[in-house]
């Protein structure tokens, strides 16, 4: 029988010290599944979240690619390599692409309602960058459809959920994981859990540009000398809803949606999502049309009447004005086929530390981003990571007590020196004025292309914003549903991420994927490699890697 809902305490010199198993951050699609699988071993597994509960990720409306109307995953894991621009692992892409079948086919079991064919099947579209129709969903449901499910699978397993748990430290000896210090701002005290294995799968950095948050995952690994892995890439979507923080599913394309000039002129999109936004961008002033989505229609109610809510558009008679938006880190934690994280190379790992959906760098998207894949990179990361540390950690026992209770009372006196009025030149530095900054800079600095000048800009822009964000006033100083404690830290490690983001970027000269380069347009066979960087600026390669027969799956083309 699971036992995953047992909690275990321990008193360690006066301080109690909570012990699991396994412990998960992040509540998506991705860390619900690590959660479940752990579970479903029968570790007793934690899930948290800085934030709310039940929080639905707009990038998991997008559908999911499944090569189900092709008699193998050949196509898909070549447009996979392709979109990629050939920076993608090709061994993890191959096994994730022949599981995509098997993921659409669990999700339905379990619930999911996808739109179906004539044969009673999933129906499949083509959407930029496939070679053929391939990609299954729910309409605009697919988020609201995909957490529910998970979440369910949790409920089933014993996983235990706490909201609003905003994570400190990360405890560990040498680079082996003890626990983890977080803020429970729902009892607003600083607390010390011990376990075997932590999973990092809340989001990465993929809100940088759109909010200036950088998450919270990412920032305990680079406190903790994990490298980062091709922070460089930074996908859009062309569906941003201009002047609103919206974007509509890409599904949208494949279901009668026309994207065209304002006077009705026709926009040609290209054949992939890079294309498409290029397009978009470059266009006097694009709109899309909906009023052609026929059967279609139902399938997105939830996105119209959002639309006449936040912008008083019919968008059965009008059109809506649109705008590419930054909408997808493809950068995060290095892990290998099991998530473990690794270290500067395929053979050394941070024992127990897994990462899982937005906060790894998978191998999957490599430079640039399929649709679908997102989806399938959640569920197939989030599913790995869990069962590869519950078959880890059978043989392991309990460690650094110790370790823990000493960095809650490190974490406690660092609270207390953030609670304390910060002084400034400046005055009071509130949040808003940082986490706008850093999203502005991320857009400046990676839609539509960059150079050497305007990296080594944006760089001094973050130093500057390094200051401000140290000096970050707290209105409240109780933790006690303390969100403004919450958003600080997340301001902090957006400044702390979009850094990272622009030194990743620095020691990529050359053109690839999504990452353009003005000063270095072309691609650089010789750079055909994963970018690492560290907290300290530093920079170091990782080797792609082949298939698992030690040759390539698709062979890089001449101009990669």
């Amino acid at each position: 029988m699971p036992y995953g809902a047992s909690l275990r305490r321990a008193l360690v010199g006066g301080i109690e010290v909570e012990v699991w198993d396994v412990v998960v951050l992040g509540d998506g699609p991705a860390g619900l599944a690590a959660a479940a699988n752990a579970a479903s071993e029968g570790a007793s597994v934690l899930l948290m979240t800085a934030e709310a509960l039940g929080r639905r990720d707009p990038r998991m409306a997008d559908g999911l690619a499944a090569a189900i109307d092709e008699s193998t995953n050949r196509g898909h894991r070549e447009d996979t390599i392709r979109s990629g621009a050939f920076l993608s692992d090709q061994d993890i892409v191959a096994s994730v692409t022949a599981s995509a079948v098997r993921e659409t086919d669990l999700l339905e079991r379990r619930g999911v309602i996808f739109r179906r064919d004539l044969r009673g099947l999933p129906q499949v579209r083509r959407l930029p960058g496939h070679g053929q129709p391939r990609v299954v969903g729910s309409g605009d449901a697919d988020s609201r459809e995909l957490q529910q499910v998970m979440e369910e699978q949790c409920m089933r397993h014993g996983v235990v959920r706490r909201s609003d748990q905003v994570p400190l430290r990360l405890v560990h000896t040498g680079q082996r994981v003890q626990g983890i210090v977080v803020a429970d701002l729902t009892g607003g005290r600083i607390l010390g859990l011990q376990c075997k294995a932590l999973i990092l799968a809340d989001g990465g950095a993929s809100d940088l540009a759109h909010t200036g948050r950088g998450g919270h995952g990412l920032a305990l690994a680079l406190d903790a000398d994990l490298p980062l892995r091709d922070m460089e890439f930074l996908a859009s979507t062309p569906l941003g809803v201009r002047d609103t923080s919206m974007t509509l599913p890409l599904g949208l394309l494949a279901d009668g949606a026309v994207v065209c000039e304002a006077d009705g002129s026709p926009i040609d999109l290209g054949d992939d999502l890079t294309s498409a936004v290029n397009a978009v961008r470059t266009a006097k002033e694009a709109v899309i049309d909906l009023r052609d989505l026929g059967e279609a229609r139902p399938w997105y109610d939830a996105t119209f009447r959002l639309l006449a809510q936040r912008l008083g558009v019919d968008a059965d008679r009008q059109t809506v004005a649109i705008e590419p938006r930054a909408y997808a880190s493809l950068g995060g934690i290095p892990v290998d086929e099991e998530g473990r994280a690794v270290i500067g190379s395929w053979s050394r790992w941070f024992t127990g530390l897994y990462a899982a959906g937005g906060t790894a760098c998978t191998g999957l998207h490599g430079a640039g981003l399929l649709p679908g894949n997102l989806v399938l990179d959640a569920l197939t990361s989030g599913r790995a990571a869990g069962a590869s540390a519950a078959a880890w950690l059978v043989d392991q026992a309990h460690g650094g007590s110790t370790a823990v209770a000493e960095a809650v009372q490190q974490a406690e006196a660092d609270v207390a020196a953030m609670m304390s009025p910060a002084e400034s030149e400046d005055g009071v530095v509130r949040t808003g004025a940082v986490t706008s900054a850093v999203s502005a800079l991320v857009r400046s600095v990676f839609d539509g292309g960059t150079s050497a000048d305007e990296l080594a800009a944006a760089l001094d822009t973050v130093e500057h914003l390094a200051v401000s964000a140290e000096a970050l006033h707290l209105d409240d100083q109780s933790l006690v549903a303390n969100a403004n404690f919450e958003g600080v830290l997340a301001a902090q490690h957006g400044v702390q991420q979009a850094r990272a983001m622009i030194q990743s970027a620095m020691a990529r000269t050359e053109s690839r994927g999504v990452y353009v380069r003005h000063d270095h347009p072309d691609m650089d066979v010789d750079q055909m490699h994963h970018t690492l960087v560290s907290s300290d600026g530093t920079t170091d390669t990782l080797a792609v890697r082949k298939g698992i027969s030690g040759h390539w799956v698709l062979a890089p083309s001449e101009s990669a």
